[in-house]
């Protein structure tokens, strides 16, 4: 791996930084450091340890951070569905709907990109994103109904 963690640490600033996932500080004071030692993760100065990687796991709510580190394995990041269900029915119905939705986004980004004729390689990174989603959402559905047993 050449980039020494860049990619990831682009990532992390992407999450933390423009979409105000989570404030930096917050990042900062899950992970156990300042908010300058994290600016200099972030900026690629420094590379994320693995307890400083598991700890921003645990604290930004997101999946892409761990859909990165899982990327070139045959293994997929999903939400964990933890204790007991509140509704176990309307559980279920509100992850079978969020699979529909998500399937129906990569329809749609695949209309989008064949309106030309053509798929390019941007439009190739669209619909894989909006794939990597809806296995997620069904990957979650499982997970559901596994936990109803």
């Amino acid at each position: 791996m050449a980039d020494r963690g860049a990619e990831f640490a682009q990532l992390i600033y992407q999450l933390l930084v423009v979409e105000k996932r989570v404030s930096v500080e917050q990042a900062a004071r899950a992970i156990g450091m300042g908010t300058d030692a994290l600016y200099a993760r972030l900026n690629g100065r420094t590379v994320f340890s693995a307890d400083e990687i598991a700890a921003l796991l645990g604290s930004i709510p997101d999946p892409r951070p761990l859909a990165y580190l899982v990327k070139q394995s045959r293994y997929l990041a999903v939400e964990r569905v933890s204790g007991a269900l509140d509704d176990p029915e309307t559980d279920i119905i509100r992850a079978t709907h969020r699979i529909l939705l998500e399937a129906a986004d990569v329809l749609e980004a695949v209309d989008t990109a064949i309106h030309d004729g053509r798929i390019d390689h941007r439009d190739a990174l669209v619909i894989q994103r909006e794939i990597e989603v809806a296995e997620r959402a069904l990957v979650s559905l499982r997970e559901h109904v596994r936990a109803l047993a």
